[in-house]
């Protein structure tokens, strides 16, 4: 191995020797813990990291500063020196505060550097109107292996992480099995390096279970790969490393398949690797140590020489594409070049449709192309009709075109009248035109009446027309009675007229009595009208009293006369006639028990059962109570959970119909009657059945919870307050949310609800938690990154059960589920929001 090969399989850090910049920061035990710098006005903010010597590096991670993630910079620099005079971009970032990340890390082909810089853009004001950067911890080195997989794995005492503890007792181990077979196991570096060193340690047992027969695999984008070395009947001793040079090769997956063959006598099969160790160099003149010209400018996907190459895939600006790009390469339906192509028949969006398409041949009755082509005749869906189709033809009498010709006169469904048809020729009384014409008086039934018919001509006494008119007194059958019929004259006394006049006083039958008969004049005890008044106390028959006798005014003493009275007690049906009891009492009572005899005038008691204590019957209101605070009142002790203080039944109407002439018709309160002493449960009013309201439903809480909610069950792990967002978990409860930008989100945790749907759950379905999924509702926020202002749309953020702001543009489809309403200008707080899920 050359002496500068560093080893890039382990994680790394360098530690950082001194700091240069104008800004504030926190150094130490060679780690940058936080930086920040104000300036007075937008510009550069520079800081300069001095390692101890020549460091090689693959990975930077910045961090923001969790107190101040507002002022963290959306466009900044990264670039190395060895001499800390000449500087080279190795990386760049613009927009990055879109991301949402409180995190940055980039990995990249190792380099090496005693300098590194960042250049960061100030732009934020801080409250002081003041401009400033603020960073967390910056972490510089080498990468190591970020993700390993393999075939399988033994217990939990031989896994793949083992691979790089740098532990000699215990590596990766495959599953036991009966039959000899292929395992692997695949690395990826989180970058391309220029790898140049294979290191690997055998367990420490006899059999070591090493790979007798592998081949080690590289790629640099997990599409193409090749085979980088291949060992056959290799023999191993325990505990002992072993290791492959070759010249340095662009590497960032790598991959060893181990074969496995039969053996005699042995009774299970297994690969073991006790540790891995990579080594690469950032030049290739460093496996030589000899000096060499100096190469002219070359262009990498890391440096630019003439142009910039891009990494195979990038879409970067100003990056030249290289020729082994992935999207240069032929396209076929399982791999994407330039287009990726479509199979065939295939409707997939974004696929190339191919030549040799079937849906681009020739279209035949039988096999599709652009289109389906229907047989002759043929009238199904989604076939196109050919153009020697026989309904395209001309029709005739005999033969179907677009339409089927009638035969002269026919009157078949479904044909077309042509045009010399004898039914559209000029009628007559002997031939059919559209119609047929009856002969002048002739009544037979489809013949139309012409003009010169005589009975469309002036009818007489003597003639019809249209009618017969008879003659002036005239009373026979369908003739029609004239104007100057002598029975249509003003009648008299003495000649008849529509009706004939009664004499005055006249009572003949069949006459008709006049306005100015004697009999309508007003009555006197003198003369008669309709009737004759009686004198004044006179008793005469069929004479009536008038209002002014004596008789209905005058107190008269009563005659001597005897009769039973009703007794103390008696039958209540003994009486007739109106029933009047009027009083002055009243009795103090509270509480739902039956009131005191003296509370009422009247006071009836039933000891039956099911009967009733007042009975009220009438055709029109059956029971009136008034009063002037309360008309009615209705009591009832019953611990039945069926009872009522006011029942009211209806066979077909309302069972009750409530009216108020300027306040609410129905009050059903909860919270009791005060002035009659009388508390509530809490609970107003119950619909059990459908419902309907014709007009406004108004639902107000008074506690700023206009919201629309049901019960959930949730995760019994999660602490939830309320406030949180929940999000629906993978065993069907709902959970804190703790992803930003999270898709499942379900609502809201509150305490109450305007309009609650579904039923209250019992406490042996486990633990619930009432969520809003609409309106109005008080949600946690987060604005240590982004102050919230009313209108701004919400997402889910990395603080559990907390909304953040979000842009439009960095929003991803079914994330949003709110609006602000009111604002969170730092910190963490609660807003109010409406709920509105995409």
């Amino acid at each position: 191995m050359n002496s500068e090969s560093i080893r890039i399989s382990h994680p790394d850090l360098i530690k950082i020797r001194e700091i240069k910049s104008t800004g504030t920061y926190d150094l130490k035990d060679g780690k940058l813990l936080r930086y920040s710098e104000i300036k007075n006005s937008p510009g550069i903010s520079s800081l300069t990291l001095h390692f101890d010597s020549v460091s090689s590096l693959n990975q930077i991670r910045l961090h923001s500063n969790s107190q101040e993630i507002a002022f963290f910079p959306d466009t900044f620099r990264f670039e190395i020196s060895m001499d800390g005079i000449v500087w080279e971009p190795i990386l760049q970032e613009t927009g990055f505060k879109r991301l949402n990340q409180k995190t940055g890390q980039w990995n990249f082909s190792l380099v090496q550097a005693k300098y590194l810089k960042l250049i960061s853009q100030v732009s934020e004001k801080d409250n002081s109107g003041k401009y400033k950067i603020s960073l967390g911890q910056l972490e510089v080195g080498i990468s190591g292996i970020v993700k390993i997989q393999v075939s399988s794995e033994q217990d939990r005492f031989w896994v793949k992480e083992n691979l790089i503890d740098q532990r000699p007792d215990y590596g990766w181990s495959s599953k036991e099995t009966s039959k000899p077979g292929e395992e692997f196991l695949l690395i990826d570096l989180g970058s391309i390096s220029r790898v140049n060193e294979l290191r690997l340690l055998t367990p420490n047992l006899d059999p070591t279970f090493f790979p007798e027969s592998f081949t080690v695999y590289y790629s640099e984008d997990d599409l193409s790969w090749n085979q980088l070395l291949e060992e056959n009947q290799f023999l191993s001793e325990p505990g002992v490393w072993y290791q492959w040079r070759f010249l340095p090769t662009n590497v960032r997956y790598l991959k060893l398949v181990a074969r496995q063959k039969e053996k005699k006598n042995q009774e299970f099969y297994q690969t073991k690797i006790v540790e891995l160790e990579l080594y690469a160099t950032p030049d290739l003149n460093d496996l030589t140590n000899k000096p060499t010209a100096e190469p002219l400018p070359y262009a990498t996907v890391l440096r630019s020489g003439l142009v910039r190459l891009a990494v195979d895939g990038e879409n970067s600006e100003g990056a030249a594409v290289q020729s082994n790009d992935r999207r240069l390469r032929d396209a076929s339906t399982e791999y994407k070049g330039i287009v990726e192509l479509a199979g065939d028949g295939e409707e997939k969006e974004g696929l190339v449709v191919q030549g040799n398409d079937k849906r681009l041949k020739h279209a035949t009755e039988l096999a599709y192309g652009l289109v389906r082509l229907a047989s002759n005749g043929e009238n199904r869906a989604e076939r196109v009709v050919q153009g020697n189709d026989d309904r395209l033809r001309t029709a005739t009498v005999s033969s179907l075109g677009i339409v089927e010709l009638a035969e002269n006169g026919e009157t078949k469904e479904g044909v077309v009248v042509q045009g010399n048809d004898d039914r559209l020729k000029i009628a007559t009384s002997k031939k059919y035109g559209l119609a047929i014409l009856s002969e002048p008086g002739a009544a037979e039934p489809g013949k139309a009446v012409t003009a010169d018919d005589p009975r469309l001509r002036n009818a007489t006494t003597e003639f019809p027309g249209i009618v017969r008119f008879a003659k002036n007194g005239e009373e026979s059958s369908e003739a029609a009675v004239q104007g100057n019929d002598k029975r249509l004259k003003h009648a008299t006394t003495e000649t008849y007229g529509i009706v004939q006049l009664a004499q005055s006083g006249e009572s003949k039958e069949g006459v008709v009595v006049q306005g100015n008969d004697k009999r309508l004049r007003n009555a006197t005890t003198s003369y008669p009208g309709i009737v004759e008044f009686a004198t004044l106390g006179n008793s005469v028959p069929g004479k009536v009293v008038s209002a002014d006798d004596p008789r209905l005014s005058d107190k008269r003493d009563p005659k001597p006369h005897t009769h039973d009275y009703a007794p103390i007690g008696h039958d209540f049906s003994s009486h007739t006639g109106l029933l009047k009891v009027k009083g002055n009492t009243e009795a103090a009572y509270t509480n739902i028990s039956p009131p005191p005899e003296n509370h009422s005038p009247i006071y009836g008691r039933n000891e039956s059962e099911k009967g009733a204590g007042v009975v009220g019957v009438a055709r029109n209101t059956g029971l009136i109570g008034y009063g002037e605070k309360f008309g009615v009142r209705g009591d009832s002790s019953s611990v039945d959970k069926d009872s009522a203080g006011v029942i009211g039944l209806a066979k077909r109407g309302f069972g009750g119909i409530f009216h108020s002439r300027s306040g609410v018709a129905l009050l059903a309160s909860g919270k009791g009657i005060p002035s009659l002493g009388e508390t509530g449960s809490g609970k107003a009013l119950v619909a059990e059945g459908e419902s309907e309201f014709l007009g406004t439903v108004r639902i107000s809480t008074g506690k700023n919870t206009d919201c629309i909610a049901r019960f959930f069950p949730v995760n019994p792990s999660d602490v939830i307050s309320e406030g949180d967002i929940l999000v629906m978990g993978e065993d069907g409860r709902l959970q804190k949310a703790k992803s930003a930008n999270a898709t499942h989100t379900i609502g809201v945790a509150v305490k109450s609800a305007a309009l609650l749907f579904g039923s209250q759950p019992s406490s042996s379905d486990g633990p619930h938690w009432l969520v809003a999924v609409s309106g109005v509702a008080t949600v946690n926020a987060d604005a240590s990154a982004y102050p919230i202002q009313p209108g701004n749309l919400l997402v889910t953020g990395l603080t559990g059960g907390h909304a953040v702001r979000i842009s439009a543009e960095s929003l991803r489809p079914g994330s949003l589920f709110g609006k602000a309403l009111t604002s969170l200008r730092s910190g963490r707080g609660q807003i109010q929001i409406l709920l509105c899920f995409q």
